[in-house]
């Protein structure tokens, strides 16, 4: 009898995973700057210029020659001095030459800033708040997220937040959110007695996230940027699959969103 109870209440329960509705490398920058000490993110663009060929010409050969411009940035904050400024911040002048490099994807055919496809990104925060809610000694966490193909629910969201952008109509992205994975306190990345980590989720295919309903909460509302941030509720459906639940998403885009 106690076995079919835990059974049903697993099966019933809801999973709050903050994620940005975005995988802008442009977005998060925007919003993270300095907190960003681990980024990921790739994009590429083809052009193909066409010759017909003069000797031919009567015959229609036409020479094509496609030209494959990419682009990866794999960014790790490196310790520094003994004041604990890094050796390669990501502050105002690396990033303002950082974008000035994203100016090597423009092409006549695109009338939006080219961007960057972010796969994953940790973010350092401080914020009292997360610790009020959580068993740690300090308030600095590492918080990572990982892109993962975007819900059919959040699909049409997601292509609305970034509308703007062009992400999917004129850079050709594949939709996508960064969800949530870990947090960890960072204090307990350099010791062995614990390993800090308050959030755990191994991504979609995992239905026994680790995680704090208060912690995800606080997250969402003082962490995640007010233009991307939700709470993406899934739920474990009767054959072990976890599923994202539409129905909790009706007022997902309503000003603001869920917040």
């Amino acid at each position: 009898m106690n076995a079919t109870l835990d059974e049903e209440t697993q099966l019933s329960r809801t999973f709050r995973i903050p994620s940005l509705l975005t995988n802008s490398f442009r977005a998060v920058l925007d919003h993270y700057d300095g907190q960003i000490v681990r980024i990921q993110a790739n994009g590429s663009v083809t052009t193909t210029n066409q010759t017909l060929v003069d000797e031919l010409r009567e015959y229609g050969v036409v020479r094509e020659q496609e030209t494959n411009h990419r682009l990866q940035i794999d960014y790790t904050q490196l310790g520094g001095d003994e004041s604990g400024a890094p050796d390669n911040p990501l502050d105002d002048e690396a990033i303002e030459a950082i974008c000035e490099e994203l100016t090597t994807l423009d092409t006549d055919e695109i009338s939006v800033e080219p961007d960057l496809s972010v796969t994953s990104m940790t973010v350092r925060v401080t914020d009292d708040r997360l610790a009020e809610v959580t068993p740690a000694q300090t308030s600095e966490f590492d918080l990572q997220f990982v892109a993962d193909p975007a819900e059919e629910a959040v699909r049409e969201a997601t292509r609305r937040r970034n509308s703007e952008r062009g992400l999917y109509t004129d850079l050709g992205f594949n939709v996508k959110n960064l969800n949530l994975r870990s947090v960890v306190e960072t204090a307990t990345l350099y010791t062995e007695q614990s390993d800090g980590r308050y959030m755990s989720w191994q991504g979609p295919e995992d239905i026994r996230p680790k995680l704090s309903e208060q912690l995800v909460i606080r997250i969402n509302q003082h962490i995640l940027p007010e233009e991307y941030g939700t709470l993406k509720p899934y739920q474990v459906t009767d054959d072990q699959v976890l599923d994202i639940a539409n129905d909790d998403f009706d007022d997902l885009d309503s000003e603001g969103g869920e917040r």
